[in-house]
């Protein structure tokens, strides 16, 4: 598989924002019918206000989390306040008890020795903090022992007064905390409908996008078709060459060499020839841009055995296993994002290059494959395409000298 030059990431980044509605589509797509363009434009603005939204309901759904998060926290700690207090009284009941039994033995003591059986009476009261009661004690015990008693008895009533504010306060949080998870699950719920919307509108895009693509090359088969048509018999036929072979580039319009990198690069528009007799062994390869991806393997001249390849912003027109000639159309050429890059493939791997199966590229770079092929297309007559550098690598022993 193809990994494609620098150039070839930021053209796809370029793709990717044209998906999402953010990049000028209509610039990027010069030939599009204005229907088109406007639908597309007013695709691309519906899917920018859509992330906008998103961004702004972000930013609410996270205040809407802290909050949720702040309101839970609370009602913990309230609960833990809650809990510690009904130890507190548990244990201040506990004591208090303690305290009423060995007063009311204190008191029978009393009683058996001539006291009032009121006293008695009273440690029984459920009701020991009232002042009647207070004084029996008072009456019965020792003033120490009444103290402890009365001190005991104010500190469960203040527990109480506390477990009240507390279960106040607990009510308050849960009612807290059950406002902010329903802000937080609407929020998420109205995220998830925008991001759906903004999905369906990146799906609209692609399949206009994916349209224009077609019309495109639709546009530049139908120019090709028409050069050839009005171009004498004699234009573009397959000129004499010592190596047998034809310029495959011989009909592109507006031809323009670019790099050399694992090929060489070309922007234009027209159809492509096959360089000489083959057979086809592929079309298509997702791992290239566009998608195409031909090859043939040359039969006949001093590259028998070789294979070629053409690809990118093509529109094949063979089959595989299909015999080609310098004669044979194989595809034609339309004017997209990445032109076209030719050169030696890899015969003992589909989608890859001589170039690449030899360690010779490393993303930007002229290699020594790609630099032969341009020497090829010169002698062709074809302009040759622009060194980066000093062509990295060697070629393999027996290799054809152009």
């Amino acid at each position: 598989m193809k990994s494609k030059r620098k150039t070839f990431f930021s053209r796809r980044a370029t793709l990717a924002a044209i998906m999402i509605g953010v990049a000028g589509l209509t610039q990027l797509l010069p030939n599009a019918t204005p229907a088109n363009a406007q639908t597309i434009a007013s695709a691309k603005a519906q899917a920018a206000a859509i992330a906008a939204r998103l961004n702004s309901l972000g930013a609410q759904a996270s205040r809407s989390l802290q909050n949720y998060n702040q309101a839970q926290t609370s009602l913990l700690q309230v609960n833990q306040k809650i809990k510690i207090t009904q130890s507190q009284i548990a244990q201040t009941q506990a004591e208090v008890t303690s305290l009423k039994s060995k007063l009311a033995k204190e008191a029978i003591n009393d009683y058996m020795t001539g006291g009032n059986l009121t006293s008695l009476y009273v440690l029984f009261n459920d009701n020991p903090t009232q002042a009647t009661v207070r004084q029996e004690f008072i009456n019965t015990v020792t003033n120490s022992q009444a103290d402890l008693v009365a001190t005991n008895q104010a500190a469960l009533q203040n527990l109480h007064i506390q477990q009240a504010s507390l279960n106040t306060l607990q009510q308050r949080a849960v009612t807290v905390l059950n406002q902010m998870t329903a802000a937080k699950n609407s929020a998420l719920l109205t995220i998830g409908q925008e991001k759906s919307q903004l999905n369906s509108v990146d799906a609209s895009i692609a399949s206009l996008v994916a349209q224009q693509q077609a019309a495109l090359a639709q546009q530049a088969a139908a120019r090709a078709r028409q050069i050839i048509t009005n171009s004498t018999s004699n234009s573009f036929g397959v000129p004499s060459s010592p190596s047998g072979y034809s310029n495959p580039l011989r009909a592109i319009r507006a031809l323009s060499p670019e790099r050399i990198d694992q090929g060489v690069d070309y922007h234009g528009y027209g159809p492509i020839y096959a360089i000489g007799t083959g057979v086809v062994l592929s079309v298509f390869n997702g791992g290239w841009p566009g998608g195409t991806f031909i090859t043939y393997r040359l039969s006949q001249g001093p590259a028998a055995g070789l294979v070629v390849y053409a690809a990118e912003d093509i529109k094949p027109f063979v089959r595989i296993g299909q015999h080609v000639d310098s004669s044979t159309m194989i595809g034609t050429m339309y004017e997209g994002f990445d032109g076209i890059e030719t050169g030696w493939a890899d015969p003992a791997s589909s989608g890859e290059t001589m170039a690449r199966r030899f360690g010779q590229f490393g993303g930007s770079n002229s290699t020594q494959f790609g630099y032969n092929f341009s020497q090829l297309l010169r002698s062709l007559g074809s302009p040759g395409g622009i060194l980066q550098n000093p062509p990295t690598g060697t070629l393999l022993p027996g290799w054809p000298i152009w």
